[in-house]
């Protein structure tokens, strides 16, 4: 039988979590520090939708079993907190992926 939990969830408008790459340095931080099984999941905008976190288009979300995790990514990136019961084998499955890294940038100076 898979294991549900009541978890943790930091949700915001695609691009506010993961849009410059501190999200993605917050978990290799955390995993690195607490170990590769350390219970927190990152959902795109398609796993939003998958793990039915919100009804509403264009949303990305952090999942985590700590509540002082999400409480401090919300104040470091906003957002809003909520819980939901999940299934932790799904999220391991789909989302145990750090955010991509953010698209690099051409900062030069343009002639």
């Amino acid at each position: 039988m898979s294991e549900t939990k009541t978890l943790n969830i930091l949700l915001a408008p695609e691009g506010q979590l993961q849009g410059n790459g501190q999200l993605r340095e917050s978990f290799h931080e955390r995993r690195d520090r607490k170990g590769k099984d350390y219970p927190m999941w990152f959902l795109n905008s398609s796993l939003v939708h998958k793990f039915n976190i919100t009804e509403a288009e264009g949303y990305e979300a952090v999942v985590a079993e700590d509540p002082k995790t999400i409480a401090w990514l919300s104040l470091r990136f906003g957002g809003e907190r909520l819980t939901k019961t999940l299934n932790i084998e799904e999220l391991w499955q789909y989302a145990s992926q750090p955010p991509n890294p953010p698209e690099r940038r051409n900062i030069a100076p343009q002639n």
